[in-house]
This record gives structure tokens, C-alpha cells and sequence, in this order.
């Protein structure tokens, strides 16, 4: 009869209908759904604007959980509390940036502390000797440190500036460089800005150099 529907036509007609209602279903949930992590952005400046960001972003993933630090107040200011950190995180990585300054008094000589760290790392298995003009230290894959001789208030005196991988960093891989690059630029912070060292400016621009791998 005109202007009726065949049941079987009928049936299919609701089919197609919600066919389509599926199917337009699935295609909003797809785009709404995203495609990959997004990309990290690393800020210019970190630590508190005191360091450059794309020396952070060498050792840090393209994509995944976005950046963000934890900086104390004394980081890159002259400071008489505790020893200037900073943690930097992104992409499940997570890296501690600090300095620290070993001053011989009357009471009590500071320096060997200094020596002392610079060997523990350079104790690790296929540790990398490490300088920046008059600096010296020693890399491995995930840790760097660099020592400084700088007198202070007329002692004689040592400042360090060491960066390591907290978590997130697969055991393959290596970073060497990258920690290196950062280490250097902290230790730079520390004797021109914080400490006022007299052999900052024995310490160059540019890269540090690294040195053959220390045997086993």
C-alpha cells in the first residue's frame, strides 16, 4: 500500500540506522581518543632560570608526562643553608642538579669530602675522566661531578657541581655527554655567580672534553 514499509524493509532500514549510529559513535571516540603522547616542552631556562633548558632536553624523552622542576630558593644565589638542588622531571625521567662548596677551616679540612665524591664516581665501571679547563672529575652513564679549586674568606677551598639520574633512565642507554654538558654549565653557575671564584674564569665556554674510558 502506498506510503507503508515492508517489514523485511522495514528491518533493514533499522539496521542501516544503527549501522550508522555505531558507526558515528566510533569515529567521535577515535578523535577525542589521542593518537600518541604529547610532546614535552622544555622551558628555556631552568633550575629557576638559572641553566639553559636544551641541555636538559638532550637527556630527556620527546613525549610523555610534561616537565616540571622542584627548585630551592638558594639554587643559584649565595646561600648558607643547605645544599642548592634541583629536580627535574619528564617523560618518567627524573634528574637532581646541585653544587656544593668543601672549605678547609682550623677545625676542619673539607676538601678530601670533595676528592671523595669525584672518586666514587669515578670508581664506576667504565667511568669517563672529565675537564673543563682548570675543572676536573669524571662522567658514567647517568652521573657526572666536576670539582673546582676556589679559595674562600682566605682558605683554601673546593666547589662541585654533579648531575644524576634519579629514575626513569633505561639501563642500556647512555648519556654521557648530555650529563657532561650540564655539569659543566652547573659548575659554571656555581664559581661565577654563586661563589665569585677567582679560577671561573679558567673555566672556558663551550664543551667539556672527555677522556677514554677508565679500565675496569
Amino acid at each position: 500500500m502506498p506510503g507503508t514499509v515492508a517489514p523485511k524493509r522495514k528491518r533493514n532500514l533499522w539496521t542501516a540506522v544503527a549501522v550508522a549510529l555505531v558507526t558515528a559513535a566510533g569515529v567521535a571516540v577515535w578523535q577525542l581518543w589521542p593518537a600518541s603522547d604529547p610532546a614535552i616542552a622544555v622551558p628555556d631556562r631552568v633550575c629557576g632560570r638559572t641553566l639553559p633548558g636544551h641541555l636538559v632536553a638532550d637527556f630527556l624523552p620527546e613525549a610523555g608526562e610534561q616537565y616540571w622542576e622542584n627548585v630551592g630558593d638558594e639554587f643559584g644565589v649565595p646561600y648558607t643553608g643547605p645544599t642548592p638542588e634541583c629536580i627535574l622531571s619528564a617523560g618518567g625521567r627524573r634528574v637532581m642538579v646541585e653544587y656544593n662548596k668543601f672549605l678547609d677551616t682550623g677545625r676542619y679540612k673539607a676538601r678530601h669530602d670533595a676528592e671523595d665524591k669525584v672518586e666514587r664516581i669515578a670508581n664506576n665501571p667504565g667511568s669517563v675522566p672529565l675537564r673543563l679547563g682548570e675543572a676536573r672529575g669524571y662522567v658514567s652513564k647517568h652521573v657526572a661531578i666536576l670539582r673546582l679549586n676556589c679559595p674562600m674568606q682566605g682558605a683554601p677551598g673546593t666547589i662541585t657541581a654533579s648531575v644524576f639520574g634519579i629514575s626513569g633512565f633505561p639501563p642500556g642507554r647512555s648519556d654521557e655527554k648530555a650529563f657532561a654538558e650540564l655539569t659543566a654549565e652547573t659548575l659554571r653557575v656555581a664559581a661565577r655567580d654563586v661563589y665569585k671564584c677567582a679560577s671561573s674564569s679558567a673555566l672556558p665556554t663551550g664543551s667539556p672534553s672527555l677522556g677514554q674510558p677508565r679500565a675496569g
